[in-house]
């Protein structure tokens, strides 16, 4: 990418497109476009990245793509297509689908698009999987999307929307042969560059439950930005779908951080009456009679702390990536602070 080339961050309001547009400008590219489904979110990260040019554009509707993608050269997806009156998994799934082949094909049509960075998840890698006895995972991996019972709707409709795009990309629509590359990241955390986002802390330990510890792999939200920068610029990473987890930790380990450095008062601004993490082996146990169903097959080897995750492309980000301890302190201070100026 060359400084003055049109860059455009597709979902630039979201978690980590606001953060790639921020990291962009402090690197000096000066021709960056986001688009937005929120106007007054947008109002508001334009006030802090005044360089940022907006434009109201959904995936799957036809109003301002011509536009947003005229002369572009690099495009960060940070989106997906949605209709709220989608019912099942599977129909997300059909949006989602029809938005990226929407995005795929104008970009085609704009004859200047080189490349695509598309950010989807894990949840296109590690679920659903019928093997009980394997538990590493790699990029070469596959949800199985039309496994029966699954519980999360991003893993059938995310995984959906990522074969839907290499489909195209491979296929003889890509008239250009535009490169695409994705992005895996695991549970993204860390301070949100906005104040309307809290990030994976609030959504797994508030509220006043119960829930089973386990495992879990995470990404600091500012490195998932620079990750999805480093790929870009990456012919290495060409073609290829890539992780973005930094550490291994468990819920209970992040609750018992925060504890640490948080008083009771702050703990319950945040996330009101913290969640109780019932120990993983009893929550194992408590789930022994549905053996059978995807839910146990995919979470208890998590709850036991059995399952890997291994990229095949461990320098695709050559940083440091943040450690878990800084990740969820700033997280907690930034939705603290938040809170403070409502």
């Amino acid at each position: 990418m060359e400084l003055h080339d049109k860059i455009v961050i597709i979902g630039v309001t979201g978690y980590i497109g606001a953060w790639v547009a921020k990291q962009l400008t402090d690197l000096g590219y000066t021709q960056i476009v986001g688009t937005y489904r929120n106007e007054a979110k947008a109002g508001q990260l334009q006030t802090l990245l005044p360089n940022v040019n907006f434009y109201k554009a959904n995936l799957g509707e036809t109003e301002n793509w011509h536009e947003v993608l005229s002369g572009a050269k690099w495009i960060f997806n940070q989106g997906s297509g949605f209709n709220p009156n989608d019912k099942s998994f599977k129909d997300r799934g059909r949006t989602k689908e029809k938005g990226i082949r929407m995005l795929l094909q104008m970009a085609v049509d704009s004859g200047t698009v080189k490349k695509i960075v598309h950010t989807t998840a894990e949840s296109t890698i590690a679920y659903g999987n019928e093997d009980l006895s394997k538990t590493t995972f790699t990029e070469d991996d596959w949800t199985n999307e039309d496994r029966e019972g699954l519980f999360d709707h991003n893993m059938v409709s995310k995984t959906m929307e990522e074969r839907a795009a290499w489909s195209f990309i491979n296929s003889l629509e890509n008239t250009t042969n535009i490169i695409m590359t994705t992005i895996h990241p695991t549970h993204v955390m860390g301070p949100s560059f906005v104040p309307w986002h809290n990030d994976m802390i609030y959504a797994m330990l508030r509220g006043d439950r119960a829930m089973a510890d386990s495992q879990l792999y995470g990404v600091d939200v500012r490195d998932a930005a620079a990750m999805n920068i480093a790929l870009m610029k990456s012919t290495a990473a060409n073609g290829k779908r890539h992780f973005a987890s930094a550490f291994k930790s468990t819920y209970s380990t992040l609750l018992n951080l925060i504890k640490e450095h948080f008083t009771d008062e702050q703990i319950k601004s945040v996330l009101g009456h913290a969640a109780r993490i019932i120990p993983g082996e009893e929550a194992a146990d408590l789930l022994s009679h549905c053996h059978a169903t995807s839910y146990y097959q995919d979470m208890v080897p998590r709850m036991l702390n059995r399952v890997v995750y291994k990229t095949n492309y461990p320098d695709a980000y050559a940083y440091k990536y943040i450690e878990p301890k800084t990740t969820v302190i700033q997280a907690m201070e930034k939705m603290l602070q938040d809170k403070n100026e409502r």
